[in-house]
């Protein structure tokens, strides 16, 4: 005999009891009204003929904040990137006018220098030669000297005549021009007249920096043509912005300028509008607007790249304004979310115009009084998509 197998079929009918009861509750519910109006309410937006309404509750759960439209002073701020680069008047080629050989070098690439200072030493024939020929002439000015001085005496005494003095004169004269003229081919070439060593010129720095490049060595022949070193003064550095043409109309110079570099994010780095370009590029429909930034502490480097904020100030006026954190982008457009009463939005689509730091311009779409929600625009826009 086959025993009977009694808990498959109990644990079963167990379960469509439960069940049973269960939408037995459901249904008593629903019927019962009084049921529904213990219910909690949501917290959760409804979107319904073309109005988002929300609680109390949501509004504050998500810090939504409003502020009316109003009429506001904006300075117009253009943001674009660029990077670091030599200021170009503050850079040198040092190199040698004449032909010679460099016999010591005396700085090496990161050397800081003063205006004056001696980088090489280099020895020329021609430098030489005329050194040489300003000493012979040095030697006849002391002759002709005192040949006129000697003149002079025996014209005091009757001895000599007057026109043999003038003419013991005119010689020093003459010779006097010759000094002045060679000293001045020495100084051309970048030699010395006092120097004791003849053929001997040192190569100096123009300017006060930094050596950034050395292009000789020892015994290396160098001339004209050749750039020997390269002096940056780095206290002032150039960003050369490319800004479209749409913005470019706000911006002329001396519009002040903010930048943070990439690698120096918590620096206060500031500079002034110097150039702004009179064309397009035809290409990017953009011109160059260059920013001159000191860099005194030395905290900047060339090749760096930044962020640049330009405020127009020149192009500042009184318009129609809201928060920038008021708009937000729907379907492509920019969108701003108009409350008509309390605990409701609607969304509307406006023109903007220029953007300042942190107000916008509103061209159409709001007037003013109306009333938009600054914080907690996000949290309403998900509603639009669910």
């Amino acid at each position: 005999m086959i025993p009977v197998r009694y808990s498959r079929p109990a644990a079963w009918l167990r379960a469509l009891c439960v069940a049973a009861l269960a939408l037995s509750s459901a249904r008593c519910g629903a019927d019962d009204p009084g049921a529904a109006e213990l219910a909690p309410r949501s917290n959760v937006p409804v979107f319904e003929y073309g109005m988002i309404r929300f609680t109390p509750e949501f509004a504050d759960k998500v810090g939504l904040r409003t502020e009316a439209a109003g009429i506001t002073e904006i300075i117009p701020v253009v943001h674009v990137t660029g990077v670091l680069e030599y200021d170009e008047q503050q850079i040198a080629a040092v190199g040698s006018a004449i032909d010679g050989r460099i016999t010591e070098v005396l700085v090496v690439e990161g050397t800081p220098v003063v205006e004056d200072t001696a980088l090489a030493i280099l020895q020329s024939a021609e430098v030489g030669s005329v050194q040489a020929e300003l000493r012979a002439i040095e030697a006849r000015s002391r002759v002709a000297r005192a040949n006129r001085k000697r003149k002079q005496a025996l014209v005091r005494e009757g001895i000599a005549s007057k026109r043999s003095a003038e003419i013991a004169a005119s010689e020093v004269s003459v010779i006097d021009a010759e000094l002045r003229a060679a000293r001045q081919r020495i100084q051309a070439l970048g030699g010395s007249a006092r120097s004791g060593e003849i053929g001997i010129i040192a190569l100096r720095s123009p300017i006060a920096g930094e050596v950034a490049e050395v292009n000789v060595y020892r015994g290396q022949a160098v001339g004209p043509l050749h750039t020997a070193f390269t002096i940056v003064d780095y206290s002032r550095l150039w960003v050369r912005l490319a800004v479209f043409e749409g913005e470019l109309q706000f911006i002329h110079k001396d519009d002040p300028v903010e930048l943070t570099a990439l690698t120096l994010p918590d620096e206060n780095i500031t500079g002034v509008v110097d150039y702004v370009s009179p064309s397009f590029d035809p290409q990017l429909r953009s011109a160059e607007v260059r920013v001159v930034v000191p860099n005194n502490d030395g905290l900047l480097r060339v090749g760096q790249a930044v962020t640049a904020q330009i405020h127009a100030e020149s192009s500042r006026k009184e318009t129609l304004t809201i928060p920038r954190s008021a708009v937000v982008m729907v379907d492509g457009q920019p969108t701003v979310f108009v409350q008509p009463e309390a605990n409701a939005v609607v969304p509307r689509t406006v023109l903007l115009g220029v953007t300042g730091e942190q107000r916008v311009e509103i061209v159409n779409g709001l007037t003013s009084g109306e009333v938009v929600v600054t914080h907690g625009v996000f949290a309403i826009k998900s509603e639009l998509f669910r």
